[in-house]
């Protein structure tokens, strides 16, 4: 199998996938790839919440599930667990990490909190599931207070 890249990324690393929204970013990688054989992308949310959110978020699974991409819903980031310990992960990624809570106030402090302890909660249990040599866990946030802070 050649291989293909896309930034960092690529189709010989196992990449999970965490906090996904409409798996947009998911399967631009799995496109770019040409298969999503080797993710799983993962949303807190049920099927039947991101149909409500997004509009092309269940065509967009639909196409990944098509790819050969593991979706998984449900996936909670302070108790992530998907495959047996020896199974480690290439590259974990977390875009854009967010508690789902204070949408308009996230200038308060307990909002900020609430977001640190998500990535906090994610770095812990991301670290147990990440190879040892050469992996990384990578997380997006935007730079714009109040994420900034």
């Amino acid at each position: 199998m050649k291989t293909k890249r896309l930034r960092q990324y690529s189709n010989k690393q196992r990449i999970l996938l965490v906090g996904e929204g409409d798996f947009s970013f998911s399967l631009s990688l799995a496109r770019a790839f040409g298969s999503a054989t080797n993710l799983t992308a993962t949303s807190l949310d049920t099927l039947e919440e991101i149909e409500l959110n997004y509009a092309n978020g269940k065509a967009n699974i639909e196409e990944l599930t098509r790819l050969g991409c593991t979706v998984v819903h449900g996936f909670n980031v302070h108790s992530m667990r998907l495959a047996p310990r020896s199974e480690r992960y290439d590259r974990i990624i977390f875009n854009f990490p967010h508690s789902g809570l204070g949408f308009g106030s996230e200038h308060h402090r307990v909002y900020i909190m609430l977001h640190q302890e998500l990535v906090r909660g994610f770095l812990k249990n991301a670290k147990k599931m990440v190879k040892d040599k050469d992996g990384e866990i990578h997380i997006t946030h935007k730079t714009a207070y109040p994420f900034s802070e």
